[in-house]
């Protein structure tokens, strides 16, 4: 599986640990995983989440991550197939992270691990689902992040 990081806003250099972000989203995506498909990490800022929840979501507000998986082709092929999307809202994220007692990086990790899980089928509709969610975030951002 293929990871991409793009950067849509000013998230400083110091945080744009590309590596990181790659290894954490292959450890979030590795039960679904396969060899020719992609996900896309894309970092945004409020008005662009915004647009995303209001056009594909009818939400009217902004969110911290938005994740889309992609339908998988119903050909066998050996091209790439895009697995799925995850937006994060890096605004978000940095004013979140004061509320969790998280640096920024871990902020950003756990919103685009989060978005993985989501990919892979979990679901966060109920405090269970939800537990369980963080529990396996915190678990591979912690494996991922040096210490």
């Amino acid at each position: 599986m293929k990871v991409n990081i793009f950067y849509q806003t000013d998230v400083p250099a110091h945080l744009r640990r590309t590596g990181l972000f790659k290894k954490a989203a292959l450890a979030a995506l590795k039960p679904c995983a396969r060899e020719n498909a992609e996900t896309n990490i894309i970092f945004v800022d409020k008005a662009e989440i915004l647009r995303i929840n209001k056009a594909y979501l009818d939400h009217h507000y902004v969110t911290d991550v938005i994740s889309f998986n992609q339908p998988r082709p119903e050909f066998t092929t050996a091209e790439p197939w895009a697995f799925g999307d995850v937006f994060v809202c890096y605004p978000v994220a940095r004013e979140q992270a004061k509320n969790f007692g998280h640096t920024f990086l871990q902020e950003m990790m756990m919103y685009a691990v989060h978005g993985c899980l989501h990919l892979t089928g979990m679901d966060d509709h109920t405090p269970p689902e939800r537990a369980e969610m963080d529990r396996r975030a915190e678990k591979i951002i912690a494996q991922t992040l040096p210490q």
